[in-house]
């Protein structure tokens, strides 16, 4: 009788080992946080040992053209990142089976809702403290340090509200997708994008050769935005010595940018602690302090890595600890991975307000939407790796027209590995709530019913090797 090895640990020929894809995953995001805080450190050491001298604008200008460089290739990659991102995860909903629509309702209601509490949350506390107050971003050089708001910002603030809501619909409609592209118009192209990619899922068979194009321009452009990433050393040292250098006072950036730290985590920590656990009493009757007990591994995984996409095996084997169904496991995390980014949404809501206090600007109420709206769609279009939400965050300035400041992100670099850690916690959180809420939901509706709940819709193969899932279990049923 032949002695086979258990199915868990067969692997197929050329992969790695779960494990090994763990590491690796594991190794690379620390790297990319060990090499930014390089650049962070070069920037503040080079903007100190010439803050001093008073340099020339010449001279400030050179030395902030490696960082321009910079700017300039994640401006030109974002759009198409965000774009294919969107779209593959449109896609990855053609997967489910026959009878499952009610479980991608509920995940995706569940996401929406959480995302856009924590959004509403970082946008309520950011103009309650105000950390931008001080208008630290608001001269370009020594010889304006008085100057107080740009023609462009007073421009922007005497909009009318009206005016600004309905731009908001022609923004989502645009006459014209190429021009939209080329304005920027982000919120005209990202709708094109959800609507064009749900359009395409209809056409089944017929549609699989453009969908695995689709998706592999995605990972292309994941590929070279690493390539990108690489070379931030030398950007945001570039960056921040220059924004060092044009700021009037660097005590009063520091303590803009602690206050802005204090913000951000504030609303983490009020996300997690409060609203996130209110979720899970009111809508599934949990407690909150056992579930949390249940995922901790996983949290502290997402610290280390700064990573939801690395993290993800660990959060699965934590919900199925937790008693949650594995079949609605394995499609609520990865799929809350890719869309469900409450940290992300709440970061960029706040870090984009703050640019625009530190310039001495205000938002109209139309701007203020725009800004939730954007910064809502950005967060589910960005990558799941360190510093994605700093380069989706050029997606909302440039939704508010504030391309003029996307430099500016530079800065945010110098404290994003802190708040990078605890934004992927959070994120991490949002998923086991779900994972918990939907689970819940499930079993509800097939007591209600008095029948065996659906089997969960679940990726392909190759996907699931990909995502690090034992497809072992694939025909098990809730």
């Amino acid at each position: 009788m032949a002695i086979t090895q258990p199915e868990e640990d067969i692997e197929p020929t050329g992969t790695k080992t779960k494990w090994q894809r763990f590491k690796s995953k594991y190794f690379r995001m620390k790297m990319l946080i060990w090499w930014t805080l390089l650049g962070v450190a070069l920037g503040i050491i080079l903007g100190a040992a010439l803050y001093s001298v008073h340099p020339s604008s010449v001279v400030i200008t050179l030395i902030g053209y490696p960082g321009e460089l910079l700017i300039r290739a994640l401006q030109e990659l974002v759009l198409p990142l965000m774009v294919f991102a969107l779209m593959s995860g449109v896609f990855n909903l053609r997967h489910s089976g026959s009878g499952t629509g009610r479980i991608i309702r509920w995940s995706l209601l569940y996401y929406l809702l959480s995302m856009i509490l924590a959004v509403i949350l970082g946008i309520a506390l950011v103009f309650i403290i105000r950390p931008g107050r001080s208008r630290p971003f608001a001269a370009n050089n020594f010889a304006n340090c008085n100057s107080n708001v740009t023609a462009t910002g007073a421009t922007r603030a005497d909009k009318s509200a009206v005016d600004s809501l309905l731009n908001i619909g022609r923004d989502i409609i645009p006459t014209n997708i190429v021009a939209a592209a080329a304005a920027p118009n982000f919120l005209g192209v990202i709708t094109f994008a959800i609507v064009f990619a749900a359009g395409l899922i209809t056409f089944g068979q017929r549609a699989e050769p453009l969908i695995q194009i689709l998706e592999m321009c995605n990972e292309v452009f994941m590929k070279i935005i690493y390539a990108v990433i690489a070379c931030t050393p030398i950007g945001v040292a570039s960056l921040l010595a220059s924004t060092i250098l044009k700021s009037c006072s660097i005590i009063s950036l520091l303590k803009a940018l602690a206050l802005y730290v204090a913000t951000v985590l504030g609303g983490f920590l009020i996300h997690s602690f409060v609203l996130l656990p209110l979720t899970l009493i009111v809508l599934s009757q949990n407690n909150p302090i056992k579930v949390i007990r249940s995922f901790l591994p996983a949290i502290f995984v997402g610290v280390g890595t700064s990573s939801s996409a690395a993290t993800m095996p660990v959060t699965m084997k934590c919900g199925e600890d937790y008693g949650c169904v594995p079949s609605i496991v394995r499609f609520v995390v990865p799929m809350g991975t890719n869309v469900n980014r409450d940290g992300a949404a709440l970061y960029e809501a706040v870090s984009v307000i703050f640019i625009v206090q530190a310039h001495g600007l205000t938002l109209s109420v139309g701007n203020v939407i725009v800004v939730a709206l954007t910064a809502t769609l950005a967060a589910i279009g960005s990558a799941s790796i360190p510093n994605s939400a700093l380069v989706s965050m050029i997606t909302v300035l440039q939704a508010l027209s504030l391309q003029e400041y996307i430099p500016d992100v530079a800065v945010l670099y110098s404290v994003d590995w802190l708040l990078g850690m605890i934004r992927t916690a959070t994120n991490i959180w949002g998923d086991a709530c779900a994972c918990v809420v939907v689970d819940t939901w499930a079993r509800r509706h097939a007591k209600k019913n008095g029948t065996l709940p659906i089997k969960n819709p679940e990726p392909p193969a190759e996907q699931e090797m990909a995502m690090g899932v034992d497809s072992s279990k694939k025909d098990e049923v809730i």
